[in-house]
């Protein structure tokens, strides 16, 4: 019975670490604090709502700033430059690019889409949020590093 109890609680805590359906984990980021919402903001909040058509509460949105000097957040065996997820409605960015319109758009958006996925009309065609080749080039129609939008 020993045995098992070790290995039933790995299982658990691994469990924990997967993310949900849609790409929105929900395990809790390291060296992560609440910001408060910057009124800069609220002006990408609003141009995000332009570009894709969808509308949103931004109130409903806690954003926190991530230790990150390269840039990368890590999640389980997953990294990116920022993530929304769904659980609690929360946006992880790294505290050197809070001021980064096109990734801070780009976590807005999924909270708008209340989705993790990357659809092509509203992330490159729509808003150019994709990435910052997206971001960059508007004439992109597919993001060459997510051509699917996955």
């Amino acid at each position: 019975m020993r045995l098992v109890r070790p290995h039933l609680l790995l299982l658990l805590l691994a469990a924990c670490a997967m993310p949900k359906a849609g790409a929105a984990p929900v395990a809790p980021v390291e060296r992560a604090w609440a910001v408060p919402t910057l009124e800069l903001y609220q002006a990408w909040w609003t141009k995000t709502e332009e570009c894709s058509g969808l509308r949103g509460d931004m109130s409903q949105v806690t954003f926190y700033a991530v230790d990150s000097p390269s840039g990368a957040i890590s999640l389980g065996t997953e990294v990116a430059h920022g993530w929304w997820m769904r659980k609690g409605n929360r946006i992880y960015l790294p505290a050197n690019a809070l001021g980064e319109e096109w990734l801070v758009r780009h976590e807005m958006l999924h909270a708008l889409l209340q989705r993790g996925s990357h659809p092509p009309e509203k992330f490159v065609k729509a808003c150019h949020l994709a990435s910052l080749k997206t971001w960059r080039d508007s004439s992109l129609t597919a993001d060459p590093l997510n051509p699917v939008g996955r």
